[in-house]
C-alpha cells in the first residue's frame, strides 16, 4: 500500500505543476482539537488508543485549485495528546498508585503513571466544493497520508519504588506493554465550510474522521492489537499568493 501511495504522489506531481500555471495556489494553516475513540476495554484490560484525553492538532500545507469545484492540498500535520486516562468505576484511575508501609499501613507515596502520544503526518487531500462564486463555500475532503506515531510511557511508581529501595533484586526495569512506535497509512475524510471576505484570504472550519492502520507486529501482545481512530475539529486560514497572470 505504501508503494501505491508513492506512485500516486509521483503521478500527481506534474499535474500539480500544471495547476499552478492554470489556476491559483494558496497556503493553509489550521489548528484545533482531536479525540481518539473506540473500544475502551479489551480482553485483559483497557486499550491504549481510545483512552487518550482530548489533544491538540495542527497542520499546514499548499492547496492547488484545479477548477471551480476541485482542489488538491499537500499537508504536513501533528496531533499530540499528553494525557492517558482510564477509570475503573467512578473514582478509580487505572494509572493512579499508592505505596504504603507494610507494617503500619501509612501512606508513603502516591502518584500517577504517564502515557502520551505524538503523531506526525504528511499526505494529500482532494477537496470538492459544493457551491461556487460565493463567499461561503461548503466542501468535502478525503485525505490519504503517511503517519509516524510515537508514544512515551513513564512508570512513576517503579521510579519511586526504586528510590525507596523497595524493588526485588531481579527487577531491572519497569514493564511497558503499550505500543511505542508505528509507521502506517492513514485516511482522513470529512467536511468543512470556508468564508472568503475577499480574494486574498479566507477562513474555514473543518471536522472529520482520522484513521491510522497500526502494524500488529509493533504490539507486544495479540490482545493489545488495535487501530487508531479519532475525531478532529479545526479552524484555519487560507492565503492566496499566486495567480495565473502573475506567472
Amino acid at each position: 500500500m505504501k508503494k501505491s501511495l508513492f506512485s500516486i504522489i509521483v503521478f500527481l506531481i506534474p499535474f500539480w505543476a500544471i495547476a499552478q500555471y492554470d489556476q491559483k495556489v494558496s497556503i493553509n494553516f489550521a489548528s484545533g482539537i482531536f479525540k481518539t475513540f473506540g473500544e475502551k476495554v479489551g480482553e485483559y484490560g483497557p486499550m491504549q488508543m481510545p483512552n487518550y484525553k482530548m489533544g491538540f492538532s495542527a497542520n499546514g500545507g499548499v492547496q492547488f485549485k484545479i477548477n471551480g469545484q476541485w482542489s488538491l492540498s499537500v499537508d504536513i500535520g501533528i496531533m499530540i495528546s499528553e494525557r492517558w486516562s482510564y477509570k475503573e468505576g467512578q473514582n478509580n484511575n487505572y494509572y493512579y498508585w499508592t505505596i504504603n508501609d507494610t507494617t503500619t499501613g501509612d501512606l508513603i507515596a502516591e502518584g500517577e503513571n504517564y502515557l502520551d502520544i505524538f503523531n506526525y503526518s504528511i499526505g494529500i487531500k482532494p477537496k470538492y466544493y459544493l457551491l461556487q462564486d460565493n463567499k461561503w463555500k461548503p466542501f468535502l475532503y478525503a485525505g490519504v497520508n503517511i503517519n509516524s506515531s510515537r508514544a512515551f510511557y513513564e512508570d512513576t511508581q517503579w521510579i519511586k519504588l526504586d528510590e525507596l529501595n523497595l524493588l526485588p533484586a531481579d527487577d531491572t526495569g519497569p514493564y511497558n506493554d503499550n505500543l511505542e512506535k508505528n509507521l502506517g497509512i492513514g485516511f482522513n475524510p470529512g467536511f468543512g465550510l470556508e468564508y472568503f471576505p475577499n480574494d486574498k484570504i479566507g477562513f474555514y472550519l473543518s471536522s472529520g474522521y482520522y484513521f491510522i492502520m497500526l502494524n500488529k507486529d509493533n504490539f507486544k501482545g495479540p490482545s493489545r492489537v488495535e487501530n487508531y481512530n479519532a475525531f478532529v475539529l479545526q479552524a484555519g486560514v487560507r492565503f492566496y499568493f499566486i495567480k495565473s497572470k502573475d506567472l
